[in-house]
């Protein structure tokens, strides 16, 4: 039996989402524009424990429930969802995942500041502050072990291990979702970093 070590689980399930994220479809159906109140939004949640994550809340950009992994490589391919990355927990932040097609393609309208409130299953919520946002060039799309090009700074190339590292590596919420660019749904990732705002 092979025994893998904390890294190859973390860029082997980084390598699986790429996969996940390479074969799905490119047509858009985004989260709806969000015109309601947090307290509002928190009250059609189903109510669980206090360290359940359950909702994702912008003003009127977005308010969507979260729903964890049912595996490694899951992410919900429900409108009006996120997926709760079980591998960014290890890394000490908080990883949400969506489809670009579905609720990731409003991450692009946050922007340096933008508030994001966390809501959890006892209805208590937690303010988060974009700080980041990191967009790279998946340079085989649909490979597994994909070098990425940093679209800040071209001249440098990463793997997928470095840019897990310099993303969920930070103790941060990150907002992940896939870049499509010229006819393919796959062709980048984007994250969106953001700080406990209190």
């Amino acid at each position: 039996m092979i025994k893998l070590t904390l890294k190859h689980k973390i860029l082997s399930l980084f390598v699986a989402l790429i996969i996940t994220f390479s074969f799905l479809p490119a047509t858009p159906v985004h989260a709806a524009t969000n015109t309601t109140s947090v307290e509002t939004f928190a009250a059609t949640l189903k109510k669980t424990d206090s360290s359940q994550l359950v909702g994702v809340f912008v003003k009127n950009v977005m308010a969507v429930k979260v729903v964890q992994q049912s595996s490694a490589a899951y992410v919900s391919s429900s409108a009006g969802t996120v997926t709760q990355f079980g591998m960014a927990s290890q890394a000490g932040s908080i990883g949400l995942l969506a489809h670009n097609y579905l609720s990731g393609g409003s991450f692009s309208k946050l922007g340096s500041g933008t508030e994001i409130i966390l809501v959890f299953g006892d209805g208590s919520t937690k303010k988060y502050q974009v700080t980041s946002i990191k967009k790279y060039q998946a340079l085989s799309p649909t490979d597994p072990y994909s070098n990425f090009v940093n679209l800040d700074s071209p001249d440098t190339t990463l793997s997928s291990s470095d840019v897990f590292n310099e993303t969920y590596g930070s103790g941060a919420l990150v907002l992940q979702t896939c870049i499509s660019k010229n006819g393919n749904s796959s062709w980048g990732r984007l994250f969106i970093i953001a700080t406990s705002a209190g």
